[in-house]
This record gives C-alpha cells, sequence and structure tokens, in this order.
C-alpha cells in the first residue's frame, strides 16, 4: 500500500472522527486539494474491503462493521474535569505526534496537550526504530507530562507511562495486561504498546512528552510479517471490543493521576510495577551493549533500573539493556 493510500484513508477516517461519525463525500473531497481527490475513491474502497467505514447510496460516509473512531471533541468530553487531555487534538496526518507536542510545549503550550493522529508518517520508537501506525487501527497520541522537580528522576518516567497504559487497557477491558521491562505493555505474550518518553531542554526548562502507541483494531494479517510472531492488538487478544476515544481518554487520565502523584511525593514506582511484571522471577538473558549475561530478574529499583540476581546470588542493576526470558531463547535455539 502507497504512502498517498494510507494519507487519503486517514483523511477520511479523521473526517468521520470530526464529522461525529457521519460525512457527505462531497465534503471530504472539498477538504482536500483537488489533485489528491481521486486518490480519495481508491481509499474509500481500501477501508470499505477492511471493514473500517460504509459509503452510502445516499453518498454519506460512515463507520464500518469494526474499527472504531477517533474523536477529539469526544476526548475533551471526558476530560473535561482533568488538564491532561482538555486540550486534546485529532489529526489526519502528521510526521510525529512527540515533535508536535514538543513543537507547543516550546511555543508556550501547559502540560496536559495532546496530540494524536490517525498516520504517523515518522513515527518512532525506542532506540529510533520506525514506529508503524496505520489509519484506523490504534491510538497514536503524544501528551505533554508535568516535568519533574528534579530532571535527574526524568528517566522513571518511561515507566510510569508504561504503568499508565497497562492501568487504561485494564480499565477498558477488564483484563491486565503484562510489562515486559522497561516499557513494553503486552497482552496474552504479545506486544499491543509502545511507549517513547523524551526530554528536551531549552533555555534551562525541561520539556517531557510521552508518545504512546496502542494496537486497538488490528488483526493479525495487518501486522508486518516479521511482526506477525511478537505483536498483537488490544481486541485480538482480549476478545473485546475497544473503543479508541475512550481509551486515549483513559491513558491520559491514568498519565494524568501518575505523574501528579509522584510529583506529589512520589509513587511508589516498584511496588506499582510488581502487580504487572512479566519477567518476575523469570531466568532472563540480558544485553547491555556488547555484553551478554544470564540471571534472575529480580523486580525493579524505584529509579526504574532492574534488579538481576547472579546465579551466585549477587544482585545486578541495570538501566539501559534488553532483557528477554532465557527459557524463549533456548525455544528460539531448538527450533521450538
Amino acid at each position: 500500500m502507497s504512502a498517498d493510500d494510507l494519507v487519503g484513508q486517514a483523511r477520511l477516517l479523521h473526517a468521520l472522527g470530526e464529522g461525529d461519525g457521519a460525512v457527505a463525500l462531497t465534503n471530504a473531497l472539498a477538504a482536500v486539494p483537488p489533485a489528491e481527490r481521486a486518490g480519495l475513491h481508491t481509499a474509500v474502497a481500501a477501508l470499505e474491503e477492511r471493514g473500517l467505514l460504509e459509503l452510502g447510496g445516499d453518498g454519506v460516509l460512515r463507520p464500518g462493521r469494526r474499527g472504531s473512531l477517533l474523536s477529539a471533541a469526544r476526548v475533551r468530553e471526558r476530560r473535561r474535569d482533568g488538564r491532561y487531555g482538555a486540550t486534546a487534538e485529532v489529526h489526519a496526518v502528521v510526521d510525529s505526534t512527540n515533535d508536535e507536542v514538543l513543537a507547543r510545549a516550546v511555543a508556550g503550550a501547559g502540560p496536559g496537550v495532546v496530540v494524536a493522529a490517525e498516520l504517523q508518517t515518522a513515527g518512532r520508537g525506542t532506540k529510533g526504530r520506525t514506529f508503524l501506525s496505520p489509519p484506523g487501527l490504534g491510538v497514536w497520541s503524544t501528551t505533554l507530562l508535568d516535568a519533574p522537580a528534579d530532571p535527574s528522576v526524568a528517566p522513571r518516567y518511561s515507566l510510569v507511562a508504561a504503568l499508565a497504559a497497562a492501568a487504561a487497557l485494564e480499565r477498558e477491558t477488564g483484563v491486565p495486561p503484562s510489562l515486559k521491562w522497561p516499557n513494553d505493555v503486552r497482552l496474552g505474550g504479545r506486544k499491543v504498546c509502545g511507549v517513547l518518553v523524551e526530554a528536551r531542554s531549552i533555555a534551562g526548562q525541561m520539556f517531557l512528552v510521552a508518545g504512546i502507541g496502542c494496537n486497538v483494531h488490528h488483526r493479525s494479517g495487518e501486522f508486518p510479517p516479521e511482526l506477525r510472531e511478537l505483536a498483537g492488538s488490544v481486541e485480538e487478544r482480549t476478545g473485546r471490543r475497544v473503543d479508541r476515544s475512550a481509551l486515549l481518554a483513559s491513558l491520559v487520565a491514568e498519565l494524568e493521576t501518575l505523574v501528579t502523584a509522584d510529583r506529589n511525593g512520589g509513587i511508589d514506582l516498584a511496588a506499582r510495577w510488581a502487580r504487572f511484571d512479566e519477567l518476575a522471577d523469570c531466568e532472563v538473558e540480558v544485553r547491555l551493549g556488547d555484553e551478554v549475561f544470564f540471571g534472575r530478574a529480580d523486580g525493579i529499583e524505584d529509579d526504574g533500573r532492574l534488579r538481576v540476581r547472579s546465579p551466585g546470588g549477587e544482585t545486578r542493576t541495570v538501566r539501559s539493556a534488553h532483557a528477554t526470558v532465557a527459557a524463549r531463547i533456548r525455544e528460539r535455539a531448538e527450533g521450538g
């Protein structure tokens, strides 16, 4: 599928979300440059085929039999009594929601600004990886956080954001996810949510943003082949119907609760993490740069570092590393 096809789909789904569930195709066409309108007809056909929208005989676009709309108005309504999300924006296409929010922060926006998009053309994950964010299938959003009084604790907020995502998923589905250190949110053994917290210091002021991408409506065939054994979606793993606007509202509500509590005296990060900890008491392989070592995962420190007990009983803590359950590594090596 071409980039232009994805952009066309994103524009149509965004028009539906902004139109509160119905928009005349003629109005959707009028909102884009004439040279791009032919592509929207192709996008309509593709979205109809996947069940994400329907074009009625009256020329009106409506939601299809699957999926859900992402509506800034609905998120703002759900967050009208909060700070985070009260100024939520949803766009059809952006380069990166993290970059959009950082730009607003530099321009004077306050904590709680939320930007989501149907499609990111330059979304990024951890360690500079590309983050895939196809239109109509997930929640791709970034929230401007209250910066911690002590900048040295900022690395904790990557785990705080993962906890917020886990809590929001549990609230919306009734199914508790697991957390794989440092910030993968998983359901049924598959990653459904990624987190990228970034800090920028400009003119002596710290800006902290939490980018969270959540796979909601994907079917297994809608992931690239190389991800189908690793990634999953919320609906696929829980069997529950999930509304993207409600999930985004829950996500920013949980972020506000946790960040506010942490600034007002600190949360017990280790205890909260333990409730969802997928690595707890597992034998793990840890890759730290060129070094590889094995041990048993033993929870996290309050600053977010992973504790690993060596076979000899010594405890080592790591911050920037990759930890994998050793049993899974052996299964792959044995062809299991």
